[in-house]
């Protein structure tokens, strides 16, 4: 199947000629009208879905593959179609705004972020602040500003409670575990980290230096440590969601974290955050943002979701932990992942 355009004087016309030469269930896909043509003339486009099989009228089979492919092919010429449409509205709209606004605007799709969250940003900036958004530097501090109020941040070192550490295998999830034990300790708050169905020889001994780590093979062991004092624990648990759940829903008074990959798409996080239930879960950690190039689409998937963030880890050191903020925001939107290299020059 496949489209085919052609061109005529009259719309109606047209498709009266196409239905006669390949038939009344003929498939139209588009139609544009208008068009200029010699001189004054205007003409129009009328697309229909072409079947490349060998016809066959005989075969019931035939005529129902092509059916379904005519309505396939439609489907996605439509889709397409609206894609077309909404980005020819974004063009128009980005015309009336000033040029600092419309400069932030690629740079922020440059930089994977979203379309539509970017003009949103934009538009709210323009209204709020009008004439002075022809100044590139009233521009930034809007934009941090706006960052700011659309992404909420969580502050690990407040939280009391014994925090669980979730997330789809590949995340990063035991290191994340070790890093925040590592920046617990480091602000002197008392802490143990809980690493379930992990090799003990794994944990080097520099890490057991800095930080209390603590390797269990049985749930029960797990939840006798948990409950035996107040100690905040974070736990690592395996990438199995059935296990993951089940000492989820045992250690009813800890909080939940789940980690991704930087890489990680927004399907994958909306799965887990329905799985768990979002309103479970206290907010989400982003690993490996040295790997990616552009990282815009981590603060589009935030404000999305409606999810708060933690925290970000840039590497695999214990160190390569990076707190958020409306500074950093503005960093990952306008630099991708360059910050990273120069802070660790």
């Amino acid at each position: 199947m496949r489209i085919k355009t052609y061109v005529f004087d009259d719309v109606k016309r047209g498709i009266e000629i196409l239905k006669k030469e390949y038939g009344p269930d003929t498939v139209i896909v588009d139609v544009k009208e208008n068009i200029k043509g010699m001189g004054n003339d205007k003409l129009c486009e009328i697309s229909i879905a072409i079947d490349d099989l060998e016809k066959n009228n005989n075969d019931l089979n035939y005529s129902v593959k092509k059916r379904e492919n005519a309505w396939s092919n439609l489907m996605v010429a439509t889709i397409e179609k609206i894609a077309q449409l909404e980005s020819e509205l974004i063009k128009d709209r980005l015309k009336m705004f000033p040029l600092p606004l419309r400069s932030f605007y690629e740079k922020m799709l440059k930089n994977g972020f979203h379309a539509s969250v970017a003009m949103n940003i934009i538009s709210e900036i323009f209204q709020e602040i009008g004439e002075l958004s022809e100044q590139t530097s009233k521009v930034s501090y809007f934009v941090k500003e706006i960052l700011s109020q659309k992404i909420k941040v969580i502050n690990i070192s407040d939280i009391n409670s014994h925090i669980v550490i979730l997330g789809p295998p590949g995340a990063g999830k035991t290191q994340t575990a070790k890093k925040l034990g590592v920046m617990l300790s480091a602000l002197g708050k008392p802490v143990s980290v809980i690493l379930y169905k992990f090799r003990e020889e794994s944990v080097s001994e520099n890490e057991k230096k800095v930080v209390n780590i603590i390797s269990v093979d049985k749930k029960e062991t797990l939840y006798h440590i948990v409950e035996k004092d107040d100690t905040k624990k974070i736990i690592d648990v395996p990438a199995k969601v059935e296990i993951q759940k089940e000492i989820v829903d045992r250690l009813k008074d800890a909080k939940s974290i789940l980690v991704f990959s930087a890489g990680s798409r927004d399907e994958k996080i909306k799965r887990y955050l329905d799985f768990y239930n979002s309103e479970n879960i206290m907010g989400l950690i982003f690993t490996k943002l040295d790997e990616e190039e552009t990282l815009g689409h981590l603060l589009s998937n935030l404000i999305f979701l409606n999810q708060k963030v933690c925290c970000f880890t840039t590497g695999r050191g214990l160190s390569d932990i990076v707190m958020p903020g409306k500074d950093l925001f503005y960093k990952i939107l306008l630099e991708g992942n360059r910050w990273i290299q120069e802070e660790k020059r």
